[in-house]
């Protein structure tokens, strides 16, 4: 009888070893902070001029992000963003003579610019891809790809990301229950559902590389491929005879992923960090809510009842008005003068939803608003405690406009997929923990326990 373990040793060790000689840079391009949340001791830039990019190809890492906070822009805008990105990072590429692998990180509930970034990224580059992986799959925040349909926990139940709240996001909703219909629907047919190929559960269960290999055999002109993922044995599987192929054959490969095939295939995986180890000052501490999903509302809830917090509700409907600025002083000067007395704050944004026909008007008011929030903190003349940032657009610009980021350091996570970030010298408040909270991970009590660890 086979010793399964001795099999599962093996091929871990044939994956380190495929890794560890995988001749790649590995860029992600992040649509929001938070894919950040299953790694380790990796720069983040927030810029991708030349100068930026080739000083993150020299890096010692086999892995650098790109935030291009893409999930708050419009479809022209992103289609732009990636094309100067695929450019520069190519010409980078050329002159450093080092070859590199594009990530394209986005939401494990299928928000975001998710069959668009690829097909950009592939047209603008040098030489188109050959296939584009879809591996949404986050472990950590219970998401799973199952026999082709994509999967999320509430409480107990397993539901189809399809019968999810997420699905009638306002920007990004969408209606199809497997991958392969849902990427039918994104790319408004031009990809057909029974076109699209399958990585099956079975397959990686039964380390059976050969059947993999020929779905990588057949792969051209930007083939779509769903790739199935329970947890991360199941991923590094895929990973290994990623890594063995790409060893052996000149193919070109992208992938439009959540965190748990970067995890995969990165070298230094994510861990639980404690932040006391770093200087704190005696002034309170900010928390910034901008997202509205049902999970961040539920953790809100269970903060303001349970912790000693000063809250302070920011009217999302301010935002439509001519007194903006002044609204956004007055908020301010409340967070200072709870910070300056040592009292923590949490501005969160009224639970109202400003929502129209129009999906790019939609997209505008949530830019405002976050916009809205990141005034505050760039207004700030005191220097809080520790940040707290929760939301994908929210965080980003937290970082990019309200803290002045240009690139940090990933120096782990404060609580499972929720990451965290040492700004840098330039930024407003230099070498400082910056937690970046997804809107949708951890049970309901998890925004209250990751306050708890800062206070």
């Amino acid at each position: 009888m086979l010793d399964q373990a001795l099999i599962d040793k093996q091929i871990n060790d044939q994956f380190d070893k495929n890794l560890n000689s995988l001749d790649y840079k590995i860029v992600v391009l992040d649509d929001d902070p938070t894919g950040t949340q299953t790694v380790k001791d990796l720069p983040v830039y927030t810029e991708w001029t030349e100068e930026s990019l080739e000083d993150a190809f020299k890096q010692s890492n086999n892995m650098f992000y790109i935030l291009t906070n893409s999930r708050a822009l419009n479809d022209t805008e992103t289609t732009e963003l990636h094309k100067t990105i695929s450019e520069n990072v190519q010409t980078v590429s050329n002159k450093l003579d080092k070859p590199y692998l594009i990530i394209s990180r986005g939401d494990s509930t299928l928000r975001g610019h998710f069959y668009l970034e690829p097909k950009v990224l592939s047209d603008a580059a040098d030489q188109p891809f050959d296939a584009v992986f879809y591996l949404p799959a986050f472990f950590e925040g219970d998401r799973y790809t199952y026999e082709g349909t994509h999967y999320l926990k509430e409480g107990n139940d397993y539901i189809p990301v399809a019968d999810s709240e997420f699905a009638n996001d306002t920007t990004f909703g969408f209606k199809s229950t497997t991958m392969a219909d849902f990427i039918e629907e994104k790319s408004n047919g031009d990809i057909k559902a029974d076109d699209v190929y399958h990585v099956t559960l079975e397959q990686l269960r039964n380390r059976d590389q050969q059947a993999i290999f020929d779905i990588f055999d057949a792969l051209q002109d930007l083939d779509a491929v769903v790739v199935d993922a329970l947890n991360d044995e199941d991923m590094d599987y895929f990973t290994a005879c990623l890594t063995a192929y790409l060893k052996a054959h000149d193919k070109k490969f992208i992938f439009r992923s959540a965190a748990s095939f970067v995890k995969s295939i990165c070298t230094t995986p994510g861990e639980i960090i404690n932040l006391k180890d770093y200087k704190k000052n005696d002034n309170g501490g900010v928390i910034i809510v901008g997202s509205h999903v049902k999970k961040s509302s539920s953790q809100l809830s269970h903060l303001i009842e349970h912790a000693d917090i000063q809250p302070i509700e920011f009217d999302v409907k301010q935002v439509t008005k001519t007194t903006l600025d002044t609204y956004i002083q007055e908020v301010k000067q409340q967070v200072e003068q709870h910070i300056s007395d040592g009292e923590d704050v949490v501005v969160y944004t009224s639970r109202d939803v400003i929502k129209t026909d129009d999906l790019k008007h939609n997209l505008n008011i949530s830019t405002q608003i976050s916009n809205s929030l990141v005034r505050i903190i760039k207004l700030l003349n005191i220097r809080p405690n520790f940040i707290i940032a929760k939301g994908g657009i929210t965080s980003s610009d937290v970082a990019t406009k309200g803290l002045n980021i240009k690139k940090a350091e990933v120096i782990g996570q404060i609580t499972k997929g929720v990451p965290v970030w040492l700004t840098g010298d330039e930024a407003k408040y230099d070498h400082m923990p910056y937690v970046i909270f997804p809107g949708n991970v951890g049970e309901v009590e998890t925004l209250t326990e990751v306050y708890q660890l800062n206070s």
